[in-house]
């Protein structure tokens, strides 16, 4: 049986975005392995984890552990986690490699190389995009575009990406797929009372419910938000962010400083994300930067109101541009709210879900299984 290898730099990368692509490579009968730091602890708890390997365990997939560490800066990790890889890649002889993130695309590709084994790298959303910090182009740019000689499928999951690698990079084929899949019946089937869960979050009649979905960083931006409601609040707004992350007491801090916390309410992680949403009036979206948001799909789902920020991704799966506001702009991101809180919205819902149709799962699924024939079939 032909073995094959996903290499990721945490296990969340496996677990949240390809156990479906696992499962894809078993029924064309791979041998299936899978190599990642799960002792990483930086995005999933201990719980999650041992959970994912269970599920691995179950699917008969094989799994080692290799020592990556998230930042590329990390050379000293980056060298051990290289040594262990290449020792794996020797020891099996796999047919080809599909490798994710930054520093599993790094030392995935460069072991490819030195192996002579076929190698696919999906690209979850480079580091740098239009209005990316010179930061990002000087250390991230210089560095993908040299590891696309030793690429022989690079995946893109957005158009500026996909426009970007085919264009400047020299991958041997570059494919275009819609991110990582949606399921939409989970969102249609749903028999959760709206108003009993508005009340379970404190909610009045005469509330608006401002709903985000993300890990609390810098990236995600959710104090853009938290600033905007200094105004929105005072017009019968609420904002409940779902997600945990470093930012957390430093937010809090702001909402308490600005009188706010009444209006900003912090939910924590959440497994009743459907159901938010479907509590929800306005989804709100405000990063900095995006690959293509699963969160951001869910909420085009469930036919919310959407007011993200006109970042590369969310213009891929927003198509309505009165949703866009300027990633560093308060005073837009309150008109776009106000827009939506004084306009019949059904028409933009309806048309970013017309959009959506296109990243749902089954078509995902036959976009990665024409990329792993094709990986198959390279010599």
């Amino acid at each position: 049986m032909k073995k094959v290898l996903m290499v990721a730099t945490v296990a969340s990368m496996i677990g949240s975005f390809n156990l479906d692509n696992l499962s894809i490579l078993q029924k064309m009968g791979y041998e299936v392995h899978v190599a990642c730091n799960f002792k990483d602890r930086t995005v999933w708890t201990d719980e999650k984890v041992k959970k994912l390997v269970k599920q691995l365990k179950d699917m008969g997939v094989k799994y080692h552990q290799i020592d990556f560490h998230r930042k590329p800066s990390h050379i000293c990790s980056i060298v051990k986690a290289y040594r262990q890889l290449n020792l794996l890649v020797k020891k099996n002889k796999f047919h080809f490699i599909h490798c994710h993130t930054p520093v599993g695309g790094l030392v995935g590709r460069i072991v490819s190389h030195r192996n002579h084994v076929k190698v696919i790298y999906t690209a979850h959303g480079f580091h740098f995009f239009n209005g990316a910090p010179l930061r990002n182009w000087l250390l991230y740019y210089p560095v993908e575009k040299f590891l696309s000689r030793w690429t022989d499928i690079l995946v893109t999951i957005n158009s500026e990406d996909y426009m970007r690698a085919k264009a400047k990079f020299k991958a041997r084929k570059t494919y275009h797929i819609h991110g990582v899949g949606i399921e939409l019946e989970q969102f249609k089937t749903s028999d959760m009372n709206r108003e009993t869960k508005r009340k379970e979050l404190g909610l009045s009649v005469d509330n608006t419910m401002l709903f985000s979905i993300g890990e609390l960083d810098k990236e995600k931006n959710h104090i853009l938000v938290i600033q905007a409601m200094k105004e929105l609040s005072k017009e019968g707004c609420k904002y409940y962010i779902a997600g945990k992350g470093k930012l957390l007491d430093e937010l809090k801090q702001i909402t308490e400083s600005e009188k706010l916390t009444d209006s900003v309410i912090f939910l924590g992680y959440r497994q009743d994300i459907t159901d938010l949403l479907k509590a929800s009036d306005v989804f709100v979206f405000p990063s900095l930067f995006e690959g293509l948001s699963v969160a951001l799909m869910e909420a085009v789902a469930a036919k919310l109101p959407i007011a993200c920020s006109n970042v590369r991704g969310n213009t891929d799966t927003v198509v309505t541009p009165l949703s866009y506001f300027d990633k560093n702009s308060v005073g837009e991101l309150v008109h776009v709210i106000r827009q939506i809180m004084n306009s019949d919205m059904n028409n933009m819902t309806e048309e970013n879900y017309a959009n959506l149709m296109k990243y749902q799962l089954a078509n995902v699924r036959k976009e990665m299984l024409e990329i792993y024939k094709l990986a198959g079939c390279f010599i």
